[in-house]
């Protein structure tokens, strides 16, 4: 999940009745530090060296999530401060805090960060933060730890911690269940992550300019696209104006019955696999704005996030590079 794109989406939806999903909410909210929309003010350090003691050390490491909305969060308390943190396979630092909720001194600014919305935030890292818990694990002493005001998101949750990111288990497959609402991490190499399940598909997946972004090959009907997976979103289609007058045409989009100004998708294959109806989804003609960032260069491409994964438990295997679609995973947004 990145940070300029959610923005603009979340103020045109705080007027809208709960049931109405974030479509977009991913794919920009938070990898600021590597889009343009970052002023430098002193050095930032790179993903790897923000929060480093926040890494998996277990082989199997079990963690108990809540669904809001279409986001997986995990509980957690930061320097005494109980809330939840958006576990986010978008966001490539361990941890970020929000400063709003955990009021934080003695940090240094590192830039400004812009939202969609045209809003602006400081962007700070604090050298050391003390008692940072997530479930059952314990870190009693984190350093160089990165910081924002995003009350802004305390509209999906009040006690919004920050983020769980990628690097805090890259070591690890993540097995996602919405339905037993479990995230359970495999050290690769060793559990076996797929014992007693039935494997729907088994899909090699490839990154580019970061690693935490995985895309593989998609089609709707006969037009290829990209699909990019990440657990921080809803989900979009982004397509020129013409290749959305080509879908309608096609009945590969059709209007939702569900969610006004959406459209339910239809005949999505994934590396040749087919998949269920997608419903709700946003469709968007204008440039995608995580685009840059994650290095997506193709016009018709489609972010896959709760829309799809509320249909199967998964697991993002991202030492080996594979995403696994496993049976049966079905939950509801609450």
């Amino acid at each position: 999940m990145m940070i300029a794109d959610l923005t603009g989406r979340l103020l045109r939806r705080e007027s809208l009745p709960p049931p109405v999903r974030s479509a977009g909410l991913a794919l920009i909210l938070l990898t600021t530090a590597t889009t343009p929309a970052i002023a430098q003010a002193d050095r930032r350090p790179s993903a790897s060296e923000i929060a480093p003691q926040v890494r998996l050390m277990d082989d199997v490491v079990t963690l108990p999530i809540t669904m809001i909305r279409e986001y997986p969060f995990v509980d957690a308390s930061i320097a005494g401060v109980a809330g939840k943190l958006m576990l986010d396979t978008g966001y490539e630092p361990a941890l970020m805090v929000n400063d709003h909720r955990v009021p934080m001194s003695g940090g240094r600014s590192v830039g400004i960060g812009s939202f969609g919305s045209g809003q602006t935030f400081e962007v700070r890292i604090v050298p050391e933060v003390s008692d940072v818990r997530v479930g059952d694990l314990s870190f009693p002493r984190v350093t160089e730890v990165r910081t924002q005001d995003a009350r802004l998101l305390e509209t999906i949750t009040p006690d919004f911690l920050g983020w769980l990111g990628y690097n805090a288990f890259a070591t690890h497959a993540l097995k996602l269940d919405y339905g037993a609402l479990q995230a359970t991490f495999y050290r690769s190499g060793g559990a076996d992550f797929l014992a007693g399940e039935r494997v729907v598909a088994r899909l090699a997946f490839s990154t580019r300019r970061l690693p935490n972004h995985p895309m593989t090959p998609a089609r709707l009907g006969e037009m290829s696209i990209l699909a990019a997976w990440d657990t921080g979103q809803y989900g979009d289609l982004y397509t020129t104006e013409e290749g959305k007058a080509r879908l309608l045409s096609e009945g590969r989009l059709t209007p939702s019955q569900t969610d006004p100004d959406t459209f339910d998708l239809h005949g999505l294959t994934v590396d040749g696999h087919p998949m269920p109806v997608l419903s709700g989804i946003s469709v968007q003609t204008d440039p995608s704005p995580s685009a840059g960032p994650v290095g997506l260069t193709e016009s018709d491409h489609l972010t896959l996030g709760y829309n799809l994964l509320q249909h199967f438990k998964t697991v993002w295997d991202f030492p080996q590079r594979h995403i696994y679609l496993l049976a049966p995973g079905l939950t509801s947004i609450p």
